[in-house]
């Protein structure tokens, strides 16, 4: 902007000011966008790259409406396509804003778009686009080089990577369920960007690791970075990530049977959605509303949320529809819908969804068990637990062996549907999947067991730690502070102060100063799951 102020020429102003609309459409200045495309005398339809993009950014940012930031860059790029340079930043600001259109719209016409403007550049130097382009639609074919592709291009990255070169890259591997491995990249972006660079790729990526903790069973790590990344975009003007972070929230809440939260988020996050054209946010809150309903045995409102994300049998290998595969399946059985749930699981193996990832394998695996027939089902389930991706995948995990439980004790195999309710009971514990660890606690009452649940009542000491509390509650207990554990751990200072809110009362203690002591009693088998 003072560059722009101090320029003779007008054509200069005009362009450096601009260029300032487009960096406040990234840096959490979205309120500045049309004020600065007046004052360099552009009016949002201009036809050059950086107007077009900086206000494709303000329309799905600010205001969440992907179709008109669709129309907009359509006609942006019918436009400038004769006069662009491949080269500059016109054209990667404006296809990183085509592809933050492409994943919320969730439908085909602006992935088609963007795949006509990548065949115009070098592959190469758009290869982070492309892989998030394959990544979202065409999963099942291109996973393995995908996943291959983001092996080679994170470990490529420049130390100060550009917004287009990194976070097409945290999506794709979103969209293949493999973001794990790339974690501590991400946390460094957003430590990077969080306070004078790009705010809205921090929330991104705090929106990136919340997906995935929540995958790997890691519910309050998932729920602290969503509520952190809700904070940044509420305080920035990004009401889509805020609304997507919302989702999240919303998973957690159906998935620990909190249904009054579940349906208050997805109320009003369908709400605002709806009318916008934001395919992916309706299709979470559908797919929120679904395990809730589940966890609470409301079957029939389980099936009806879940055949909104994907019809019976004609699932899509996008997210979130792969990953509701066996929620559909599981309240089709329950609520009678037999026929239904049998298409679906078929669907879904006819596909070879399977090949996206070990996780929709597991998930595609566990339908197909939960679908079939008694005489057909032991091998399946068997089959489903023995996946790699089982133990990264505990509640999915917990709910085959509470499927499996149910079919056993049903067919009188007393002995062995113990073993698998008692696993079931053990993860949804852990995990405080309140509704689904009673279900399996009915289950094995039914085989002749009692089983109590735990106390949770406040002020009940528990001293089992996940793994990351352990490593924070270790190092706060040698007198590092949240500041200096985040920077060994690649996490925000205000995590590191959250799991501590949390580490204290599950040690029986107020202070950091009591933390040494508390450690020193627990035992190797009272946190085995943190070694």
């Amino acid at each position: 902007m003072r560059a722009g102020e101090l320029s003779p020429d007008p054509a200069d102003r005009s362009r450096r000011l601009v260029d300032a609309a487009l960096l406040a459409s990234i840096t959490g200045q979205l309120d500045e966008v049309p004020q600065l495309l007046a004052d360099a005398g552009q009016a949002p339809d201009t036809p050059t790259g950086l107007v077009f993009a900086a206000t494709a950014h303000l329309l799905t940012n600010n205001e969440g409406d992907v179709d008109a930031a669709y129309r907009l860059l359509d006609r942006a790029l019918d436009d400038v396509a004769d006069t662009a340079d491949t080269t500059g930043l016109d054209s990667y600001a404006v296809l990183y804003a085509l592809l933050v259109v492409s994943i919320y719209a969730a439908r085909p016409e602006p992935w088609e778009l963007l795949k006509s403007e990548l065949d115009r550049f070098d592959p190469e130097t758009v290869a982070p686009f492309r892989l998030c382009y394959d990544a979202y639609t065409d999963p099942v074919r291109t996973s393995d080089t995908v996943r291959e592709g983001l092996a080679r291009a994170f470990a490529a990255l420049p130390a100060h990577a550009a917004l287009w070169q990194v976070v097409p890259l945290a999506y794709a591997a979103v969209g293949v369920d493999d973001l794990y491995g790339y974690r501590y990249l991400i946390q460094r972006m957003i430590e990077r960007e969080r306070d004078d660079g790009a705010i809205g790729v921090a929330i991104a990526g705090l929106l990136m690791l919340s997906i995935d903790s929540y995958e790997r069973g890691q519910w309050d790590e998932a729920d602290n970075l969503a509520r952190e990344g809700l904070d940044l975009a509420a305080a920035n003007g990004y009401r889509l990530l805020g609304e997507q972070l919302r989702f999240q929230l919303a998973f957690v809440a159906a998935a620990r049977g909190n249904v009054d939260l579940t349906r208050a988020l997805t109320d009003e996050i369908s709400t605002w959605a709806a009318p916008r054209g934001i395919g992916i946010t309706q299709s979470c809150a559908r797919h929120a509303r679904a395990i809730a309903a589940l966890g609470e045995g409301d079957y029939e409102e389980a099936y009806v949320q879940a055949i909104q994300v994907d019809p019976p049998g004609a699932l899509a290998p996008g997210i979130p529809g792969r990953w509701a595969i066996m929620d559909l399946v599981e309240a089709a059985v329950r609520a009678g819908h037999i026929d239904q749930a049998r298409a679906h699981a078929a669907a879904a193996q006819q596909a070879d969804m399977a090949r996206i990832s070990p996780r929709t394998a597991l998930i595609t695996a566990g339908a197909a068990a939960v679908a079939a027939d008694d005489d057909e089902a032991g091998p399946l389930f068997e089959a489903a637990l023995s996946l790699p991706a089982a133990d990264r995948c505990p509640f999915e995990r917990a709910r085959i062996h509470l499927a499996y439980g149910q079919r056993l004790r049903r067919t009188r195999v007393t002995t062995r549907a113990r073993l698998h309710l008692r696993a079931a009971i053990d993860t949804f514990d852990q995990l405080g999947a309140l509704p689904w660890a009673q279900r399996a606690r009915n289950e094995l009452r039914a085989t002749g067991v009692a089983t109590s649940r735990p106390d949770t009542s406040p002020g009940t000491r528990s001293a089992s730690l996940t793994a990351q509390e352990w490593q924070i509650a270790t190092l706060a207990a040698t007198g590092l502070t949240n500041k200096q554990i985040g920077e060994r751990l690649f996490l925000s200072h205000r995590t590191v102060g959250a799991h501590l809110h949390r580490i204290f009362p599950k040690l029986g203690i107020t202070s950091r100063a009591a933390l040494r002591a508390a450690l020193e009693t627990i035992t190797p088998d009272e946190n085995d799951q943190a070694l």
